[in-house]
């Protein structure tokens, strides 16, 4: 579906895809009655496909880096980044995901990997570089109300159709969710430390966050939640339409 309707809630059984902007989509499905939707991200591999490769790209590109690099936005970031991965990776047919070479040696080191590989390098370049990462799809999801993670575990979304939805992004261990959350407040300007393990900072967009890191303040350690506002508020139309409110009391206010 391009859009979802209000009226999917009433389904006994759920099974959408919907795009939140090329490449990713949501594949929404019920799941045992009582169980939540699940809500499950696609996209192209990620890291764990790319294996250190990823890394490698970063050592590359990193040596063409100097201090007299600005940028003003981040589609101007996105635009060197691009620019500095064509000059470090060169794409050629033939090769499965994952398979890369290097050629040269020291500055003039270029790795040589398939087209798709590529693309799924690019991807994840900016995905990590530019945008918020693994929580970007819930960022674009404009059904998206609040994101929640209380601990090692699955990732929970607010969902304006299908309600409370566990997702299929996940943090295995507590090194692993604490390594996420430092990186996601240094982004958001707000460190997070042990002396200071509580934080309230907004995302790029706009949206709220709060962080809280470490075991001593949290029985499962790190966590955080996100609470996403609306591009558009709604009207009063709308309320009328989704039985929040009733016509005459509106035309009373």
């Amino acid at each position: 579906m391009e859009q979802l309707s209000r009226d999917l809630r009433y389904r006994k059984r759920v099974n959408v895809v919907y795009p939140v902007g090329d490449p990713i989509f949501i594949h929404v499905y019920s799941r045992r009655p009582g169980q939540r939707h699940m809500y499950v991200i696609v996209q192209p591999a990620g890291r764990e496909r790319l294996g250190k490769l990823l890394d490698l790209v970063d050592e590359l590109i990193i040596d063409l880096v100097d201090e007299s690099l600005e940028f003003e936005g981040p589609e101007e970031q996105e635009k060197i980044l691009k620019n500095l991965l064509r000059r470090v990776v060169e794409p050629r047919p033939g090769m499965r995901l994952g398979e890369y070479r290097v050629v040269g040696k020291g500055s003039s080191r270029r790795l040589i990997v398939g087209y798709e590989t590529y693309k799924v390098l690019e991807y994840n370049l900016i995905l990590e570089k530019v945008r918020l990462g693994p929580l970007e799809p819930f960022i674009r999801d404009p059904y998206i109300e609040d994101v929640s993670c209380d601990g090692v575990g699955p990732v929970f979304v607010e969902h304006k159709v299908f309600g409370s939805c566990e997702t299929n992004l996940r943090f295995e261990s507590e090194d692993e969710l604490n390594r996420f959350v430092r990186r996601l407040s240094e982004r958001c300007g707000r460190p997070v430390t042990f002396r200071n393990p509580i934080v309230d900072a907004s995302l790029p967009d706009g949206s709220r966050i709060n962080i809280v890191y470490g075991s001593e303040l949290s029985m499962r350690g790190s966590n955080f939640t996100i609470r996403k506002f609306a591009a558009k508020p709604l009207s009063i139309t709308q309320l009328i339409s989704f039985g929040s409110i009733v016509s005459r009391i509106a035309a009373y206010l």
